[in-house]
């Protein structure tokens, strides 16, 4: 119910609203209104309160992170999901960018990887081909006194034929006898390079004379071809190539890889230095030695002061200590190979030699030596008035083919010191 100011308030304004309407009787133009006609009964009969013409208050102002009365809390949670959604959405994608920097970033540092590799790769093969291209290559010519299935092989040895010969500028390979003949077996089996010398003076049937003669003269009709023909004939293995290098070329290597050490007895160091014609005024010093070349190849070349096997024995240790020497050094190897090119004859193609460098290169930790003729197995014989040694040639063969394809680098080191 109203209160009493209420109800004071309405009949003041009653009042004066009445008073304020009223005119005089000869001013009233329009009649006189009835009082009824204001509808008094509503202020009477309705409960509300009065509520006067003046505009309402405006609300206070809101400062910093005041929030409305109206404003609800489930809102206020709302908006903080949706903001926390938004930062993740933004987290997302610049997880995502860094992701493809990374991952584009690693794409070019690989490729920046496989550019040098593929550099490494092709300096090497240039340089390889570079050295092959300087290199003199013979046909390769089938033998024909032999077949391949009477020849021993396997795909896990390689054998070499290495021929030193003192050919002068422009001499045909058929009058010039080879004063090495060395076979070099790259055994990938036994992971060793095995180093077998024949004497030049074995005497035996030259197929392609139709005559027996020295080994070293069974070059004098086919080439130096002749010569691996010849051992193919009597020892029954097979030889993959020959290849064939002067004393220009032995100093030569020497000298590339700047001199060999050699143990060299008070003999052979008189031998050399007292004889300057034979040896090229050549003098050589008793002791563990560095030899240049031109010392290395008088010191191959000694023969006076004892036998043909000595000499040949010599022979495997310088070209044992070049082997060495150029192992130890890569880049005394590229020297070595760069600096032989030119000097070297072979009827190997270029794609045999790279591949029987490569496996030599992963033979090279073992590095043992023979001669042919075995021990026990030959004689010095006198034939034509000349001094030649004579072969049991079925035991050699049986030797040579075991010690090549069945024994190991520490079964032959043992057997020499026997």
């Amino acid at each position: 119910m109203p209160n009493n100011y209420d109800e004071e308030a309405r009949s003041r304004r009653y009042e004066n609203d009445q008073r304020d309407r009223s005119v005089p009787e000869n001013e009233n133009y329009y009649g006189k209104a009835a009082i009824n006609d204001f509808n008094l009964s509503r202020y009477a009969a309705s409960n509300a309160d009065v509520v006067d013409n003046q505009r309402e208050p405006a609300p206070p102002l809101r400062t910093g992170y005041q929030q409305r009365a109206d404003f609800q809390p489930e809102v206020q949670q709302d908006y903080g999901a949706v903001r926390r959604a938004d930062n993740n959405d933004r987290a997302a994608v610049n997880r995502e960018k860094s992701r493809k920097r990374r991952k584009a970033k690693a794409r070019k540092k690989a490729l920046s990887v496989l550019a040098v590799i593929v550099l490494l790769l092709l300096i090497p093969t240039l340089i390889v081909n570079g050295i092959l291209g300087k290199i003199h290559y013979d046909e390769h010519t089938k033998n024909q006194y032999v077949t391949a299935s009477e020849l021993k092989s396997s795909p896990l040895v390689k054998n070499i034929l290495l021929l030193g010969v003192d050919a002068r500028p422009g001499q045909e390979t058929t009058t010039s006898h080879p004063d090495t003949m060395m076979l070099i077996s790259i055994d990938m089996k036994h992971h060793c390079i095995k180093m077998t010398s024949f004497l030049r003076d074995i005497w035996l049937y030259i197929p392609s004379k139709d005559a027996s003669q020295r080994l070293n003269t069974a070059n004098q009709k086919d080439g130096y071809s002749g010569i691996a023909d010849t051992i193919e004939y009597h020892f029954g293995i097979k030889i993959d190539g020959y290849v064939v290098t002067n004393f220009e070329m032995f100093q030569s290597m020497v000298d590339s890889i700047g001199g060999v050490e050699i143990e060299v007895t008070e003999e052979e160091a008189a031998e050399v230095t007292n004889h300057p014609g034979r040896y090229g005024d050549v003098v050589l010093e008793a002791g563990k030695q560095k030899l240049d070349g031109k010392q290395a190849l008088a010191y191959a070349r000694i023969r006076k002061i004892d036998t043909d096997f000595m000499r040949t024995q010599r022979q495997r240790t310088v070209i044992a200590s070049i082997l060495h020497a150029a192992k130890t050094n890569p880049f005394k190897l590229f020297k070595l190979a760069n600096g032989s090119a030119p000097y070297i004859e072979t009827d190997l193609s270029k794609g045999q030699l790279k591949r029987f460098v490569a496996a030599a290169a992963i033979c090279l930790g073992s590095m043992p030596q023979q001669r042919v003729p075995f021990n026990g197995t030959w004689d010095y014989a006198t034939i034509s008035g000349n001094s030649v040694i004579t072969l049991d040639l079925d035991a050699n063969k049986e030797k040579l083919i075991d010690s090549i394809y069945n024994k190991t680098a520490d079964e032959l080191q043992a057997e020499q010191k026997e």
